[in-house]
């Protein structure tokens, strides 16, 4: 029974991770071709696939098409899709020029199509067809990975060690995979990523499986169902020998670059999230985005009390944003996020003019942390805080402003930007005392069906600031 409504949920958050990712193509036109022409009584044809160009900006953006011009024609029908969902345009519009300039998402994989429009006034009449071109903003493919376990596809294809630079593995779209043992990649920098972001690859981890690691590591667009493992999901690797000459060390720390989680859904996380394995790693950046985690904890198998547990190392720099953690268990560590007491930003290897970063935007927690929410203490005069738009409800005794900010310090070489936070349980508000200095949202949350996993805020402020994982109001503008 317990199994069976576990799933249950995890489909219903795999759902609503999928559901989210809404493109916004605002478009400009910028040329001033005309379409003066001799070409009359015609037939016209669309633009060569081979003329048409696509440019991305220099931050990536946004992208320019650009084709040249059809004598004779009264423009042309301009068409942008999403490869995956070509049903519904993200584009669909006339342009009098040979360019537009439109946004440019992350990871997309586009059709392009235009169309030659006739022209009246000249007897021209339009192209039979559009021109289709294809268009990825997927970082290059290393290698794509065929359904089956993940473990005895790297046993029979190991990373060379000649590969030093971030490689990128594809999971077929929708695809079913399994991880029967834990899974390292001896010191190389990866990506696990479904090749379509709408339609995730699902991993099932079995009893003693997990990922481990050693370096930049990135789960990206995949559903994790980790009910049946008691270990942390990612763990770093433990290593006997210190990996001198393998990962940079210019302070007290090892450092790795990345550890990431975007536009994931994890299912039944019995442990902690991740664990350092007690091993001096400092990580630059540890990211949570656009993810749905389900917690179905016991207090005996979290690592050093903390679902994010640095027991030997800890962060530069920590994000989360646009997620939901939810807690289905009846775990009570002490901490959300924990490092080694003894870290600080110039034993990373940066000066103590430099800053470490937390954030949190956006996000919504359910039943997650009690006591101390973290500990910021080694960081917290070489601090910026931007702590905005979050919900927690149940989540503590109204320690968690107080703890995110370094508990309650504030350095001279520290700031902190708080606004529009609800903190609340079963009782009411739950008051944070005089840490949080932005606006605190005084409404109950009072989301739709937590049980169901259904997150959607009704409270008067929330919905009026739109407070919390955007994911809720989007699933319910859907309904």
């Amino acid at each position: 029974m317990k199994k069976n409504h576990l799933l249950a949920m995890m489909k219903l958050c795999l759902l609503f991770s999928a559901g989210i990712f809404v493109v916004s193509c605002a478009d400009t036109y910028d040329g001033n071709d005309t379409f003066e022409s001799n070409v009359k009584n015609a037939t016209l044809e669309s633009p060569k696939e081979a003329d048409i160009t696509v440019t991305a900006s220099t931050d990536g953006s946004t992208m320019t098409i650009e084709w040249p011009v059809v004598y004779g024609a009264g423009g042309y029908e301009f068409k942008l899709l999403n490869a995956s969902d070509e049903e519904t345009p993200l584009i669909s519009k006339t342009i009098d020029g040979c360019k537009v300039t439109v946004n440019r998402e992350e990871d997309m994989n586009y059709k392009i199509l235009i169309r030659t429009l006739g022209n009246a006034s000249l007897n021209n009449t339009e192209a039979p067809t559009a021109t289709t071109v294809a268009y990825s903003t997927f970082t290059e493919t290393y290698a794509k990975i065929p359904e089956g376990d993940l473990y005895e596809y790297f046993q029979k294809n190991p990373i060379p060690d000649t590969e030093t630079e971030e490689l990128n593995f594809d999971l077929t779209p929708n695809g079913e995979y399994t991880l029967s043992q834990p899974l390292g990649f001896n010191y190389h920098k990866v990506v696990l990523r479904t090749s379509d972001k709408t339609h995730h690859a699902t991993i099932t981890l079995a009893a003693d499986a997990n990922f481990i690691a050693s370096n930049d590591f990135t789960l990206k667009y995949v559903n994790i169902n980790a009910s049946a493992i008691t270990k942390p999901v990612i763990e770093a690797y433990s290593y006997d020998t210190a990996p001198d000459g393998i990962l940079e060390k210019p302070g007290n720390y090892y450092l790795i670059d990345f550890v990431r989680i975007m536009d994931c859904a994890i299912a039944g996380v019995v442990g902690s999230l991740f664990y350092d394995n007690n091993k001096a790693y400092g990580v630059v950046n540890f990211l949570i985005k656009n993810s749905v985690i389900m917690l179905t904890t016991t207090t005996d198998k979290i690592k050093n009390q903390a679902w994010i547990s640095f027991q030997g190392g800890g962060v530069k720099d920590f994000s989360m944003t646009n997620s939901t953690i939810f807690q289905m268990g009846d775990g009570n560590p002490q901490f959300f996020l924990r490092y080694n007491n003894s870290i600080r930003i110039d034993r990373l290897g940066w000066t103590k003019s430099d800053h470490t970063t937390i954030t949190y935007t956006n996000n919504t927690f359910y039943k997650v942390g009690s006591g101390n929410w973290s500990n910021y203490s080694g960081m917290a005069d070489y601090s910026v805080y931007n702590v905005q738009n979050n919900i927690w409800y149940a989540c503590g005794n109204g320690q968690i402003a107080r703890r995110i900010l370094g508990n309650g310090r504030l350095g001279t070489n520290a700031s902190a930007t708080w606004n529009n936070n609800t903190y609340w349980n079963e009782d009411g508000q739950v008051d944070q005392g005089t840490y949080d200095t932005g606006t605190v949202l005084t409404t109950n949350p009072d989301f739709e069906n937590p049980a169901e996993v259904n997150f959607t805020p009704r409270g008067a402020e929330q919905v009026e600031k739109k407070t919390g994982d955007p994911r809720w109001y989007a699933t319910k503008a859907t309904e």
